[in-house]
């Protein structure tokens, strides 16, 4: 700061303040800025020190004043042994406005009435550090399909966009983002700082994610620091799922929980399933990872049943399927084989998985799939030579679950069953499934299923 001065006229250079920022940069020019800690470092105030001037002496008065004010904030009149040492005054807190104020102070000599005026010093001054209030609660912005799906190789690639929106934004701040263990530094330009501008952002590539290296929780947050000095102090994280070096697939089969024999390879349906609401098909494979979607299937007798989709929420998660009760039982006698797919996010392909071939055991007597007449008046139920008495029930599983009551077997082969007309309303134009039980008579063994006949009525 240079001030040009006549050797023939006096000059009261300007305040001196211990700490202050410089240079700044700001429309107004102003020679420096002040940062709030300066005002924590003395109870009394923002010290301003003032070099002791041409002939100082005992008894003059030296006022110190801010912008415009005609009152001087403060004050000091020079007692003895002072004339050669500096003068110590100090702003008080909630003096300086936001923005360039002008510091400068006013000497009275003994015997005069009209004061000398120092040259004015301008500092930049922020009554509110950026983020204030409440920046702690403030989180990085990333997508939604960031924050479900984290970042991987092909996302990267793409870049991640980070936004950060903060109370008393300005031209020239510092913002930090934490990435893990590295950092990305963005400078606010004057127009990201205009009144009403967009969220700034800043937008992340693979060389920021590779020297964050892989991490399932890799942490979000940023600080913000403007020009001055005043800091936003730390952001609230968020946590996202970094994995760059995404493990190599290996799509083993699945497992079927209830399949207990031969090594996962035999479901025994009677003493293993007979109670059984569902199957439950477990899925867990190398290099699974947050994200990826997953589907199963169960391919049966004579159809194939696709479940539900299920993300990965987090890597090496073990997903669990359920597979219904008739798809089983349609496959009585025979067997299954159930497999899974794979989709990698961000991509419309499905990767197969190995297929896992199970055998179903039979129950005493096989029973064919029943028969529909072509009127769909009649279900006909096939059965071989029985041991006894029994008797058989229908049911169809559509947009309700309906059961006929027991008719008692008496031709060699096959029963013919009415279809209730109510039965054929309520379905009509959906699909259902048809299915015969055998129950022998006055006993307590296991009911004995039929196939499932697979119609739309």
């Amino acid at each position: 700061m240079e001030y040009q001065t006549n050797s023939n006229v006096l000059v009261l250079f300007p305040v001196i303040i211990p700490g202050w920022k410089t240079p700044v940069i700001h429309e107004s020019n102003p020679h420096g800025g002040i940062p709030l800690s300066l005002f924590e470092e003395h109870p009394e105030g923002l010290l301003c020190v003032i070099d002791p001037w041409l002939n100082k002496a005992i008894d003059e008065r030296v006022d110190l004043f801010v912008d415009g004010r005609a009152t001087p904030v403060t004050g000091k009149t020079i007692g003895p042994d002072e004339e050669d040492v500096r003068v110590r005054l100090y702003i008080p807190k909630g003096i300086l406005h936001d923005g360039v104020n002008e510091i400068f102070y006013q000497v009275l000599r003994v015997g005069q009435t009209t004061p000398e005026e120092s040259l004015k010093l301008k500092v930049l001054y922020h009554t509110l550090a950026p983020g204030e209030p409440g920046h702690a609660m403030s989180k990085v912005q990333v997508s939604a399909d960031v924050q479900t799906n984290g970042v991987g190789k092909a996302q990267a690639e793409r870049g991640v966009v980070v936004g950060f929106d903060y109370p008393n934004r300005r031209a020239h701040d510092d913002i930090r983002l934490t990435v893990g263990t590295t950092y990305v530094d963005h400078k606010v330009s004057p127009g990201e700082a205009l009144p009403g501008s967009p969220v700034v952002t800043e937008t992340l590539f693979t060389p920021t994610f590779e020297k964050a290296g892989d991490n399932p929780r890799t942490p979000f947050w940023y600080r913000v620091t403007d020009q001055l000095g005043n800091s936003s102090g730390a952001s609230a994280s968020i946590e996202v799922d970094v994995h760059l070096k995404e493990e190599q697939l290996d799509l083993k089969p699945p497992k079927v929980l209830e399949a207990k024999e031969q090594n996962g390879t035999v479901l025994d349906f009677e003493k293993d399933f007979y109670e059984a609401t569902s199957a439950t098909v477990e899925v867990a494979f190398t290099g699974s990872a947050r994200g990826q979607t997953v589907k199963v299937y169960w391919l049966g007798r004579n159809s194939t049943y696709g479940s539900e989709i299920q993300t990965v929420s987090v890597a090496g998660q073990t997903l669990k399927f359920l597979v219904p009760r008739l798809e089983v039982i349609d496959c009585i006698g025979t067997g299954a084989q159930v497999s899974y797919t794979v989709r990698l996010p961000g991509t419309a392909k499905d990767l197969p998985s190995e297929d896992l071939r199970i055998r179903v055991t039979p129950q005493k007597h096989h029973l064919p799939e029943p028969t529909l007449s072509s009127d769909k008046l009649n279900i006909r139920a096939y059965y071989p030579t029985l041991d006894g008495d029994y008797k058989v029930r229908l049911a169809v599983f559509g947009k309700v679950t309906r059961y006929s009551e027991e008719f008692n077997i008496i031709q060699p082969s096959y029963t013919n069953i009415a279809v209730p007309q109510s039965w054929l309303t309520e379905n009509r134009g959906l699909p259902v499934m048809f299915n015969c039980t055998l129950k022998k008579t006055d006993t307590n063994e296991p009911l004995i299923f039929s196939w499932c006949l697979r119609i739309t009525l």
